[in-house]
């Protein structure tokens, strides 16, 4: 009676001390005093109170003073008789003590779940310092079936809960201990950097224990509804409660019980009393209500009677046929070496367990139908003595599915060698042929030579026609000898100090005779004289050659534009003609070898369709990329971006090139111009016909 009644009388005497303070009030706040229970108002159900960010006027007493829950931080709390609040105070801010009374003013806020009174204007009203009693949070009954203390209505407010200690351990930043409160967990926190350490030593883990402390929520995630927690104060908030009030009635019934199955059943009974007797005392803290929810088989052992089942989980019950004691059907006992298929296996199991305090590993457990089925099993110890859980997973489709792995990765490598054999014997007869075929051919290009010298002028067309034949012959078989060679990876681009100006401005420059026969203009544009760069000269020849080749080659007038662009980092060879151009279409399928957009007999364009091919596999081992951009009947633009020095083996990634606008992106319609940095004069060299 006398609990209530001092509520009764502090609830009283804070409306007298509101309304005594009512003047001070609206002068500090602009308004009068708010119970702080109004604060948590939500009238739009979005899970944050409807005055945050307004600024509120309330008065109350301290329950917990500045750092008495956290060192090193402006945070109290206080309560009026209506509910709690934090308050966050600047760093520099005076300390307020526990059980003074104040009156408070400043902005609402929302922060982890709770609301706060951040940088509160203080005034410390006349009275002695008060300790407020705490309110006991009972498990209370929910519409669910669930039970549990009202921590969230009583958030800010010093609290008493009682429950059930499943866990104690050491987090960064300090212990934390959870309490089985009814079905609820509640987390009870103590922060490392405080005035007096909380060291939760007055209990272990299986106590039915008494915590006293700020009702707190941690949860910065809507709806804000979870991660309830307790500050505790002080050492001696956390202390041993004896059973609880289920354990008292429960035992109450148990011992009704045992007495009146002592006079009918005293000896056919006496083992089964006295297991449910142990189930009554102990499920609370071992399972919860996630116990029979399990879909793995669970069992609970006794290592000191051989492992014996004593009480096993719906789904054990259901696999191996025994009931919730771990007994038959005929009322014999099972030891977990009775449901393993080899019993000096589970034997062995249950040893390391009980030597290390947990062991793990797969047992063939016996079903029901006495058919054998494989379990990853895995035993711990329950606190102390030699009691164990174990929970069994069925491994029987991972089985499956590893075998048919392995048998899958086996067939794929297998496929693999295969395939990989297939293209080393298709590029070891394609280089074959080629070298068997140039030799002839050399010969006969050499004597239609001699012939175009040697016949009169009515015969000269003949051998030319035999001179012309043999040599694109021998042009399409050094095409297929050099894709073979990369398709085999003996390319034999082989990095060396080179000057790309030079071998850009060599490759252009063999070709000038061809754009003067077609009366085109060929023109090559640097930007810098020099460039040092460290490369295959070979392939970076090949790959100018083929695109300055292509361009001549379908080009029918105007003119063709090679312009070499030099940065810190990589240079880049653009080719940009005014030819046929590509078709959108046709561009995914540009570099795959023996492509052409026209074939067949009606092509207009003669040619293998492996030039392309071997250019982009020649910049992809030189670590560069290449790009195009073409419109159909308006001509093309070829970019090739290199690193001024190759990858080798010690550096198998080749520098990051930056981004080159195309010319879409500069507004540009023939020309886009490339960062240059290099401190020599541009040159520009004209080849062919002026266009």
């Amino acid at each position: 009676m006398l609990r209530p009644l001092l509520r009764v009388f502090w609830i009283a005497a804070l409306v007298c001390l509101c309304a005594a303070t009512a003047p001070h009030a609206q002068t500090a706040g602009g308004g009068g005093l708010t119970p702080l229970h109004a604060l948590r108002t939500d009238a739009d159900g979005d899970g944050v109170p409807d005055l945050v960010g307004e600024r509120v006027v309330v008065a109350g007493r301290v329950t917990a003073g500045t750092g008495l829950i956290r060192a090193g931080l402006g945070e109290a709390y206080v309560q009026d008789g209506t509910g709690g609040l934090r308050l966050a105070f600047p760093p520099d801010a005076d300390a307020v003590l526990t059980g003074d009374s104040l009156r408070l003013a400043g902005t609402l806020a929302f922060r982890d779940g709770m609301l706060e009174l951040q940088g509160p204007e203080v005034e410390t009203l006349p009275g002695p310092a008060r300790e407020v009693a705490p309110v006991r949070l009972l498990p209370d009954k929910r519409p669910d079936g669930s039970s549990g203390p009202d921590i969230e209505g009583h958030e800010g407010e010093l609290v008493s809960v009682e429950g059930r200690v499943l866990e104690i351990e050491e987090i960064p930043g300090g212990r934390a201990m959870i309490l089985l409160s009814g079905t609820d967990l509640v987390q009870v926190f103590a922060y490392t950097l405080r005035p007096a350490p909380v060291s939760f030593d007055a209990v272990r883990i299986g106590d039915y224990a008494r915590v006293r402390g700020i009702a707190a929520q941690y949860d910065p995630q809507p709806p804000y509804n979870g991660s309830y927690l307790v500050y505790p104060l002080v050492d001696g908030d956390v202390k041993k409660a004896g059973f609880s009030p289920t354990e008292y009635r429960n035992g109450a019934l148990g011992v009704g019980g045992l007495l009146l199955l002592a006079l009918l059943w005293a000896v056919v009974l006496r083992r089964q009393v006295r297991k449910r007797s142990e189930a009554l005392r102990s499920s609370e803290v071992r399972y919860g209500h996630l116990f029979n929810a399990a879909a793995d088989p669970v069992l609970l052992l006794d290592a000191s009677r051989g492992g014996e089942v004593i009480e096993a989980n719906r789904a054990a019950q259901k696999a191996f046929g025994i009931d919730v004691n771990g007994d038959r059907p005929d009322g014999r006992s099972v030891r977990l070496a009775q449901l393993a298929a080899d019993e000096d296996e589970a034997t062995l199991h249950l040893a390391d367990a009980d030597k290390k305090g947990s062991a793990s590993g797969v047992l063939e457990l016996t079903w029901a139908d006495h058919s054998h089925v494989p379990y990853e099993i895995v035993t711990r110890r329950l606190h102390e003595g030699r009691t164990f859980v174990a929970i069994a997973r069925n491994v029987t489709e991972r089985r499956a599915y590893e075998h048919g792995l392995l048998s899958a990765i086996s067939a794929a490598e297998e496929a693999r060698e295969q395939a990989e054999e297939a293209a080393r014997l298709k590029s070891a007869i394609l280089a074959n042929m080629s070298h068997e075929v140039r030799t002839p051919l050399t010969a006969i290009l050499g004597f239609a030579d001699i012939l175009r010298e040697e016949v009169a002028d009515d015969l000269y067309e003949y051998a030319d026609t035999i001179r012309t034949g043999g040599q694109r012959l021998l042009d399409t078989l050094n095409d297929i000898l050099d894709y073979a060679r990369l398709d085999a990876e003996r390319a034999g681009v082989l990095p060396e100090p080179i000057d790309a100006a030079v071998v850009v401005r060599e490759s252009v420059a063999l070709l000038a005779p061809l754009a003067q026969q077609k009366g085109l203009g060929l023109h090559l544009q640097s930007t810098a004289s020099s460039v040092p760069a460290t490369h295959s000269a070979p392939a970076l020849g090949r790959v100018v050659t083929n695109l300055v080749g292509n361009a001549i080659k379908f080009t029918e007038r105007g003119e063709v534009r090679v312009s070499l662009h030099a940065a810190p980092d990589f240079f880049a060879v653009r080719v940009q003609d005014t030819g046929v151009g590509i078709s959108e279409t046709f561009l995914p399928e540009l570099y795959e070898a023996f492509k052409q957009e026209s074939d067949g007999h009606g092509r207009g364009f003669e040619g293998t369709g492996l030039g392309l091919a071997i250019t982009k596999r020649l910049v992809d081992l030189m670590g560069g990329e290449i790009r195009v951009w073409s419109r159909k009947g308006e001509g093309t633009l070829f970019e090739v971006a290199l690193p001024l020095h190759a990858p080798n083996a010690d550096e198998p990634e080749a520098p990051e090139i930056p981004h080159i606008p195309s010319p879409e992106e500069l507004g540009a319609t023939r020309e886009a111009a490339l960062p240059a940095a290099s401190p020599h004069a541009a040159t520009t060299t004209a080849f062919g016909v002026p266009a």
